[in-house]
């Protein structure tokens, strides 16, 4: 049986959150009860996520920003804050999957561009709220990964060095909080 979980009154950001799994984790928060806080680049993606959680008579507002840009996270997360509340449920959705094909022929800026996104942007964002979350002893931080963490995947070397790089920070972040009443998953 599955049991449903009560967000009622809790602030969940969501980065990546105008789009594909990240739009549908903004829904399933705001079916939960959680207001929730949507952060992508994209201001029509966001536009439509916030759409779609109103009809379904949740509560969303949109915030543009690149995680990658620390003054954008930190502007981001204050402005959240202001409007919604401390924020009690991080999820790091934000990502890309970077160049595809041989190390060698990737363009460098592209490849780092990956790693930026994937691991740049989630630690940002978890710097960002985790000083908020110590300070009350509670919250949980979610870092998105993938089995490219945990694989050799050819011709996508940028997206499984950010990928397992991500794996590893979220273990230590994960100790690191653990006596303050936060979790990191």
């Amino acid at each position: 049986m599955i049991q449903e979980t009560n967000l009622t009154g809790q602030v969940a950001l969501v980065t990546g959150g105008g789009r594909g799994l990240g739009r549908a984790i903004a829904l399933r928060l705001a079916a939960a009860g959680a207001h929730v806080a949507i952060a992508a680049r994209s201001t029509d993606q966001l536009a439509e996520t916030v759409a779609q959680v109103q009809l379904a008579g949740g509560h969303a507002q949109a915030f543009v920003a690149d995680v990658t840009d620390q003054h954008a996270v930190d502007e981001m997360t204050q402005a959240v804050e202001r409007a919604l509340g401390p924020v009690s449920l991080l999820v790091n959705n934000a990502g890309t999957g970077g160049p595809v094909g041989p190390l060698w022929e990737n363009d460098p800026l592209v490849w780092w561009r990956c790693i930026e996104i994937n691991l740049r942007g989630t630690f940002l964002c978890c710097q960002a709220v985790a000083p908020g979350m110590i300070a009350r002893r509670q919250g949980r931080i979610v870092n998105m990964v993938s089995d490219a963490g945990t694989l050799v995947l050819s011709y996508l070397s940028a997206y499984v060095v950010g990928k397992t790089a991500l794996i590893r920070l979220t273990e230590v972040l994960a100790q690191e909080l653990q006596p303050h009443g936060v979790s990191a998953f």
